[in-house]
């Protein structure tokens, strides 16, 4: 197993194991580890790019997240996010993080919410280029912030289709840079 899908296994074994934990009440309740879920949709790197060179700056990403809310505003989420991998300026770059976001949302009816986050990562990227004289190249990994936008819509009590717009600040070994993603997916309440 890579480490990617070892820490992506580890995060979800984490929102998983606090359901259990739900079952304890002070001072959350009931239904603070209250969701897990997966989507993928398209990563956009926003970095400049070099006329030298072709420069495709978007890949699809994914990501696996669980979390829960305090009452109908209030929540928290964590979750595994891989960026995918780029070609821009003359070489590959590859990304991922870990995420923890407080969410603050308002439910619209049974079925609908939409919310708001905002929290702290730590990303791994990594830049390779040939010749590496020439480019910045190397990994860098370090601390972050994300924030975001999003909705879900139940199919039944416990399915829920989920869209989001995630931004996401990350050290590069060109400097720092933004990574966009925009995702749908399933999650399923507990």
């Amino acid at each position: 197993m890579n480490k990617h899908m070892a820490i992506a296994a580890a995060a979800l074994g984490l929102a998983v194991s606090g359901s259990a934990m739900a079952q304890w009440n002070a001072p959350l309740n009931k239904d603070f580890w209250g969701y897990i879920g997966a989507s993928a949709g398209r990563s956009d790197f926003r970095t400049d790019c070099s006329d030298l060179f072709d420069c495709n700056k978007k890949d699809t990403g994914w990501k696996v997240y669980g979390g829960g809310t305090w009452n109908n505003v209030w929540g928290l989420e964590a979750g595994y996010t891989d960026f995918g991998k780029i070609n821009a300026g003359g070489g590959d770059t590859k990304a991922w993080a870990g995420n923890l976001s407080l969410t603050a949302g308002v439910p619209i009816g049974d079925r609908f919410r939409v919310f708001a986050k905002g929290g702290g990562i730590y990303s791994d990227t990594d830049v390779n280029a040939s010749p590496s004289s020439l480019f910045h190249t190397g990994k860098k990994t370090g601390w972050g912030y994300t924030y975001g936008l999003g909705a879900a819509l139940g199919i039944t009590p416990t399915v829920q289709v989920r869209l989001d717009w995630d931004r996401y600040n990350m050290d590069f070994s060109t400097g720092t840079h933004d990574v966009d993603l925009l995702s749908a997916g399933l999650q399923v309440r507990f």
